[in-house]
């Protein structure tokens, strides 16, 4: 479902701020950025317009946010090989179906390897998530949702630093493209319990559903993708690859996946 991220304009801008910021005023890695508040201030924005922003940094493993502390540096050159991934190119229907494919692919991996890594700490991952629930009570949870955390933690988790490294860039061009067009391909509360359902599915030790709780999750169809946010918004979306396997054969994991098949089957039209 593609849905219209609210202020995108104060949203980007405020993204661009806070990096030319932090390469401005030279600040290193352990550096305190400030608080929602104090950094609301500083730049004339709600504290809405800040916590979103510092969600994308944090995601991109820029700043790292301390509850009641603010939000300190923690790589302050980030993905600094953004640009040239993106190549000049425009951000249209084309580029974003071959950025899904790309995401997908990375994603995938990364899941498939912290399956099998014996020393991945899901409970950095649950811990995360618990916070997230946390702010889905004070968020609009239908609000469009570019929110990659879950993504970047499980990346940390995977036991390939490279990957993670990669992962990371295709974060940051994920965000840049999308809020280019002010629209995000899902929304906060669907992809909350998606998350839900696919640390779930690695916790019981059931890789393969992850995976495919994670295919469905990043390798979504744009549907028939408008000249415009409103064509967009207008088109239904078409079934995901989940969906489509799901209608064409049962699952096998039925008695053993629980609550997490329940959740692939009811929510694998969203992202």
């Amino acid at each position: 479902m593609i849905i219209p991220i609210k202020k995108v304009d104060v949203f980007r801008s405020l993204l661009e701020q806070l990096e030319a910021y932090i390469a401005q005023a030279e600040l290193k890695r352990g550096d305190r950025l400030g608080s929602e508040r104090e950094l609301a201030e500083q730049f004339q924005v709600s504290r809405v317009s800040v916590r979103e922003a510092l969600r994308s940094l944090e995601a991109l493993g820029k700043v790292e946010i301390r509850r009641n502390a603010g939000s300190f540096i923690a790589n302050p050159n980030g993905a600094s090989f953004e640009a040239q991934f993106k190549g000049g190119a425009a951000v249209d229907e084309s580029f974003l179906r071959q950025l899904v494919d790309v995401r997908s692919a990375i994603e995938v991996k990364v899941i498939q390897l912290v399956a099998a890594n014996p020393d991945a700490n899901l409970e950095q991952v649950a811990s995360l998530l618990g916070r997230a629930e946390r702010e889905l009570r004070v968020t609009e949870r239908a609000e469009g949702s570019l929110d990659l955390r879950f993504e970047a933690a499980l990346g940390r988790e995977c036991g390939n630093p490279l990957l993670a490294r990669f992962q990371q860039l295709v974060h940051e061009l994920w965000i840049d493209a999308w809020s280019e067009l002010g629209i995000a391909p899902g929304d906060r509360d669907s992809l909350h319990h998606q998350h839900k359902a696919i640390l779930s599915a690695l916790e019981k030790g059931d890789g393969d559903l992850a995976v495919d709780l994670m295919i469905d999750h990043a390798d979504r169809s744009l549907g028939q993708w408008g000249a415009s946010e409103t064509a967009a918004l207008d088109e239904p979306a078409r079934p995901t690859r989940g969906a489509r396997a799901a209608k064409r054969r049962p699952r096998q994991r039925g008695a053993k996946t629980g609550d997490a098949e329940k959740l692939l089957i009811t929510e694998s039209g969203d992202l």
